[in-house]
């Protein structure tokens, strides 16, 4: 403490320190004014981050799980869009007990899928439980794919929302949260 007390800014060293300081500064400044769009997962009961991920303007999120009752892979699909996730699709390998009959939205049936789309529903957010017995839940954002259980506890509510944050929050919140 006593050398920063005694810090003089007429010589070499003074000079380059203050550059290098203000070199943070204005890094630190910039990082502050970048605005990134962030998926942020809570428990939806206590609103504790639980863990954020950086998305681009384009990302496609899907939420992939084991059907409870068919026992089969269904997913949901979202796009970000003005702060709100927008339900564009849902995903599921076979009809029956629990999934949709009839239906207002697009249908296809693909070789190994049915798929609702054109759904363009939006949402402030969404909430998923984790499940480990049967549906052991999934996030993919962009093809990358994780584990509720990663980031969550067994049987936990997730809320799942959409905030456009300083980079330099984002930053420390990935060091905090993962």
């Amino acid at each position: 403490m006593n050398k920063l007390n005694n810090l003089n800014f007429d010589n070499k060293e003074g000079k380059i320190f203050a550059f290098f300081i203000g070199l943070i500064l204005l890094i630190l400044l910039a990082l502050s004014l970048i605005k990134v769009d962030t998926l942020v997962m809570r428990d939806k009961f206590d609103g504790n981050i639980l863990a954020t991920r950086k998305l681009k303007a384009d990302s496609y999120i899907g939420i992939i799980y084991k059907h409870s009752v068919e026992k089969t892979t269904t997913s949901e699909w979202y796009r970000i869009e003005n702060g709100k996730l927008i339900l564009m699709e849902e995903r599921y390998k076979s009809q029956g007990a629990g999934l949709p009959t009839e239906t207002k939205y697009k249908f296809k049936h693909t070789k190994d899928s049915f798929v609702l789309y054109d759904i363009n529903l939006p949402f402030e957010e969404v909430v998923y439980r984790t499940g480990m017995v049967i549906a052991n839940h999934r996030l993919n954002i962009d093809g990358k794919e994780e584990y509720f259980t990663d980031f969550s506890r067994k049987r936990q509510a997730i809320a799942f929302t959409v905030e456009k944050i300083p980079f330099i929050e984002f930053i420390i919140r990935r060091c905090i949260y993962g």
